[in-house]
């Protein structure tokens, strides 16, 4: 009777645990990377579907994280809010928050800096990069900016849109630009 009693409790406490889940992780509910009070929460509701059948991807606390990345972290973004720190088998992945924007910063398991996407928009652009790109595609909007920051260099993606088309368009620091991507809106 104890046991039949104690199971009946542990699963009823488990079905109402799962019925206050707000948000499941395919209710469809939008992300919202420029908010920091979600920001945690919209990370973990991105990663945690893709990685968890993985086995060698999970969230990170201090003592799993090398050394030599934090120090690096701390170094490089020293204004980084809401830092999340993941592990895989590659090494850690650091996502946060910096002037509004979600970031991500890559390291490999000796704790190495790899490269950082660094989200913003287009009032935060270098105002020449921005008038090279609107002097091409002087009738869209640029609606998102991505610096690629690697070893060896910097890149910049802009996603373009118009009335009927989207593009994801890559800038290298020499000015070279190329259309990555190339969508046509569909009319209703």
């Amino acid at each position: 009777m104890k046991r039949l009693l104690c199971t009946a409790l542990i699963g009823l406490a488990t079905l109402s645990a799962f019925s206050m889940c707000r948000y499941p992780f395919d209710s469809g509910q939008p992300v919202d990377f420029t908010d920091a009070k979600s920001f945690q929460a919209s990370i973990r509701k991105l990663i945690l579907p893709d990685y968890s059948a993985k086995k060698d991807v999970y969230i990170a606390d201090a003592r799993n994280v090398n050394a030599r990345a934090i120090r690096d972290f701390q170094q490089r973004f020293n204004d980084a809010r809401n830092v999340l720190w993941f592990t895989s088998g590659n090494g850690f992945i650091s996502y946060f928050m910096q002037n509004g924007y979600g970031n991500r910063a890559f390291y490999n398991k000796n704790g190495h800096w790899q490269y950082s996407l660094i989200f913003y928009g287009e009032d935060k652009l270098p105002k020449d990069l921005r008038a090279s790109v609107k002097s091409v595609y002087f009738d869209m909007n640029i609606t998102m900016v991505e610096e690629v920051q690697t070893t060896q260099g910097m890149a910049y993606i802009f996603h373009l849109e118009d009335r009927l088309n989207i593009k994801i368009l890559k800038v290298k620091m020499d000015g070279e630009m190329e259309v990555l991507e190339d969508f046509i809106k569909e009319e209703y």
